[in-house]
């Protein structure tokens, strides 16, 4: 990965070719996608926001050609890499101005709240939207398998009422993978070791962490859906933290490796489940701050 690092940095035109291949792997194979965020960041991070922003739009002008060549649209390839990239290049941005974790991932978890919002306003109704968005892109593969239409219907409405918060949680995942990705680059070439001490010390503060409590809260008490879906996008940066204070435990307590590599295969079994509980690890010790308790008693 150090290689593919160093290579984006080494000019403009490696740094386009990377993004934009890497951006239409991803079309095909979507965690590939998160390389070419990755890479705009990188560039972002190192060398600014503009030089970033160039890289943004050349990438997805090449990105527009490529899918031309398979018979998209061009402005349709373009768009593509524009949505998925902007949003990367202002995390990016305000990482590198403020050199602060909390503020990066909060601003990720106000823009896709702030989706989740305007979707609600927008549309009358979201759930149907949804069931005839999800009847056009899964009916036929249903159909192929034999599952009846009746049966399909069922399951999609009841997955639809959640479908905008899943899928703003999701990019909002994606975006936070990336820009750790990217960071963890920026360590290996110019700030060996860098990376890990910075984002061990992740801490989210005690104020997101009562709001999700207060979203989670609410939803049970009112079982409304709207803050189902904020409190998913919540979950995404406290499981972020999570897994940022077993790995500063496990080396703050000199405890053995396998702690982590055994974190990491459960997620790989059980996902939602381990990522359940390290939000909630996240969200407590956002009031706890068991890393500092755990530092005074040694």
């Amino acid at each position: 990965m150090k290689a593919l690092a160093s290579f984006i940095m080494q000019g403009r035109l490696r740094a386009v070719t990377t993004v934009a291949g890497f951006g239409a792997a991803g079309l095909i194979i979507p965690p590939l996608g998160l390389v070419a965020s990755a890479a705009v960041a990188l560039v972002a991070l190192r060398l600014g926001t503009l030089q970033g922003l160039w890289v943004l739009l050349m990438a997805s002008a090449l990105l527009a050609g490529l899918v031309w060549v398979s018979g998209v649209q061009p402005a349709v390839g373009f768009m593509l890499g524009a949505v998925q990239w902007l949003p990367m290049l202002l995390l990016a941005h305000l990482l590198r101005q403020t050199v602060s974790w909390p503020a990066s991932l909060l601003a990720g978890v106000a823009v896709a709240c702030g989706g989740i919002l305007l979707v609600h306003a927008s549309v009358p109704d979201v759930t149907e939207m949804w069931v005839q968005t999800l009847h056009q892109i899964l009916g036929p593969v249903f159909q192929q398998s034999g599952t009846s239409a009746a049966d399909l219907d069922e399951a999609l409405r009841q997955a639809a009422p959640l479908m905008t918060g899943m899928l703003a949680a999701a990019l909002l995942m994606s975006l936070a993978l990336a820009l750790v990705l990217a960071r963890y680059w920026q360590a290996q070439l110019y700030n060996p070791g860098g990376f890990a001490d910075e984002f061990q010390r992740l801490q989210l503060g005690r104020v997101p962490a009562l709001v999700l409590a207060g979203l989670m809260l609410g939803a049970w008490m009112t079982q409304s859906t709207l803050l189902i879906e904020l409190s998913l996008v919540f979950l995404v940066v406290f499981f972020l933290q999570g897994i940022a204070l077993v790995h500063g435990l496990t080396r703050q307590l000199e405890m053995h490796k396998f702690w982590l590599v055994g974190m990491y295969v459960l997620m790989v079994i059980a996902l939602p489940q381990v990522m359940i509980m390290l939000s909630a690890f996240g969200a407590i010790d956002s009031v706890a701050d068991f890393r500092a308790r755990f530092a005074r008693k040694a």
